[in-house]
């Protein structure tokens, strides 16, 4: 059940990010409150996207061997049974691939991205400057 929910959470926070919130902020904020939205939010976002499919390996059902009772008894469950050699190559690969890229966003992308838009703003406003410069030097002649 867990691991439904997990999942079931992963897929509707990537598709509500994805198609909604992303471009429905895009379109309906200016620029400069666009930027400042997306550097609060994809911190925490791609942490809880890195951290998912961590929960996602940990509650793997395994295969069902017998209940008995209302207790299961299962095989290749948990962390080792997906990276076991029945799941590793349609479920464990997946799941370090979905773990593996969110960390490289939290990571690497993400402050990237952020130290591009600081650098681009801070230019903008040098060159607002220089341009209002010149336009009060224009007016003074």
């Amino acid at each position: 059940m867990f691991h439904i929910l997990t999942y079931g959470t992963l897929l509707g926070s990537n598709l509500f990010q994805t198609f909604l919130g992303g471009p429905l902020a895009f379109k309906a904020l200016p620029r400069p409150s666009f930027s400042t939205l997306q550097q609060a939010i994809f911190p925490p976002y791609f942490t809880f996207q890195a951290a998912l499919p961590i929960l996602l390996a940990l509650t793997w059902p395994g295969e069902k061997l017998a209940q008995v009772g209302g207790r299961e008894l299962t095989q290749n469950s948990g962390l080792w049974g997906i990276f076991s050699e029945n799941n590793l190559m349609t479920a464990g690969v997946p799941v370090f691939l979905m773990f593996a890229t969110s960390a490289a966003n939290l990571l690497v992308f993400g402050p990237a991205t952020t130290k591009v838009m600081k650098e681009r703003k801070h230019q903008g406003m040098m060159s607002e400057t220089v341009a209002a410069g010149r336009y009060e030097e224009g007016h003074r002649d």
